[in-house]
């Protein structure tokens, strides 16, 4: 059977990782129609607790999972370990009397309750009084119509966090915060905050310079040693990653030289590509790295079955780098002109190929969980579709072995 699991983070109002909320489908059948929304739940939890692992899919974080009133009379939250999920309430699920005892009975327990899409009536009210969360999609109810919902019901928000939905902006999220949420789940992470003429650090001057090395046609192996040795974070991420679990090695390497030997120069440019876009700006969060990381892995995976006129390691590149414009806060065309990538990479960055726009925008939608795109319909039963779930497992892995360390 297929199985279809994607994630989207959800963060705090400094922009770091909270969790994430999971999505589910068994197979692309079930876009159209809509499965039974139990049967998907139930797939999200036999999935990531028993097939993929709660550490592969969540990473140590809490994951948000929907719950409809049949799993919520059944009590099966209760099957599951109450750190590690947020039962999310969804928006049609009434107050009733066994629902207001279900909820009670997870309370106890110690379980994290949440409402999920929430638009307000006087009827919720015992409902917001056992909950700990609740999300507003800002699609369905801006965040201009807000303010006198929080006005009337101030005082029953007092205990509980608010989690701001599809933030699409920055305008939207700095709004959001000022208006007191505190958690955050859409793309606007993945989108340059302000695109400006600014100039680089010198450290981001630097880490450029090691990617221009690594991107020669002929890179100088003992160079990019001694820039290694030289960065200490480097270093140490570089052995910390030799060293993972991801590797399964029995013993372990611990010199700069062996590591780059045994990576070898494919694994190697790799590497560093990650490891300095991952610090090149502190002040971003985690997860767009992550994310860049997931689709530079899926990228490369998907050359293996697709004819693209890329080799693997060059759409790696391009998928890692699609969202430098998002890091740096910079035009993409700038960002290029200080690295010694080849034309081809460069046209793909720019958006020019159409080949490459095809794949990331398949990329980019199943890992928001937007199976409902044409390309998944159309092309369902085609290797690159079907291999897709398994492309992205594996690409969650190896993220969470490249950024792992400190």
């Amino acid at each position: 059977m297929d199985i279809f699991v994607a994630r989207q983070p959800v963060f705090t109002s400094d922009k770091k990782l909270f969790g994430y909320e999971l999505l589910f489908r068994l197979s692309l059948d079930n876009v159209f129609p809509n499965i039974d929304g139990s049967v998907a739940t139930s797939g999200v939890l036999a999935n990531t607790f028993f097939s993929f692992g709660l550490n592969d899919i969540l990473s140590g974080k809490p994951g948000l999972i929907n719950f409809t009133s049949d799993l919520l009379r059944k009590q099966t939250p209760l099957l599951f370990p109450k750190e590690h999920i947020v039962i999310e309430v969804l928006e049609d699920i009434e107050p009733e009397p066994e629902i207001i005892d279900a909820l009670k009975s997870f309370k106890a327990e110690g379980f994290r309750i949440a409402l999920d899409d929430f638009v307000y009536d006087q009827k919720f009210s015992e409902m917001i009084k056992l909950c700990d969360m609740i999300k507003f999609d800002i699609m369905a109810t801006p965040l201009d119509t807000l303010d006198p919902i929080f006005s009337s019901i101030g005082d029953e928000l007092k205990h509980i966090t608010l989690l701001c939905e599809k933030v699409e902006t920055h305008e939207e999220f700095e709004q959001a915060k000022a208006m007191g949420f505190k958690l955050f789940q859409g793309y606007f992470f993945s989108k340059p905050e302000v695109i400006s003429n600014k100039g680089l650090a010198a450290n981001q001057v630097t880490n450029l310079e090691l990617l221009n090395e690594v991107s020669k046609q002929e890179p100088a192996l003992n160079i990019i040693e001694n820039m290694i040795k030289n960065d200490v974070a480097i270093s140490f991420k570089l052995l910390t990653f030799i060293n993972s679990a991801y590797f399964k090695r029995p013993t372990a390497i611990d010199t700069i030289k062996d590591a780059m030997t045994f990576l070898g120069l494919k694994e190697l440019k790799k590497f560093i590509n990650v490891v300095v876009v991952s610090g090149i700006n502190p002040d971003k969060p985690n997860e767009l790295i992550r994310f860049s990381v997931i689709k530079a892995r899926m990228c490369e995976q998907c050359a293996h079955v697709l004819k693209t006129g890329f080799s693997p390691e060059e759409l790696f590149t391009v998928g890692l780098f699609s969202t430098m414009d998002a890091i740096l806060d910079m035009p993409m065309k700038e960002i290029l002109e200080k690295i010694s990538l080849s034309k081809k990479i460069k046209e793909a960055l720019l958006g020019k190929n159409r080949i490459f726009n095809q794949l990331d925008d398949l990329i980019t939608n199943f890992e928001q969980g937007q199976w409902d795109h044409t390309r998944f319909q159309a092309d369902k039963d085609s290797k690159l579709i079907q291999n897709l779930p398994a492309f992205y497992m594996d690409a969650l892995k190896m993220a969470d072995a490249f950024l792992t360390s400190p």
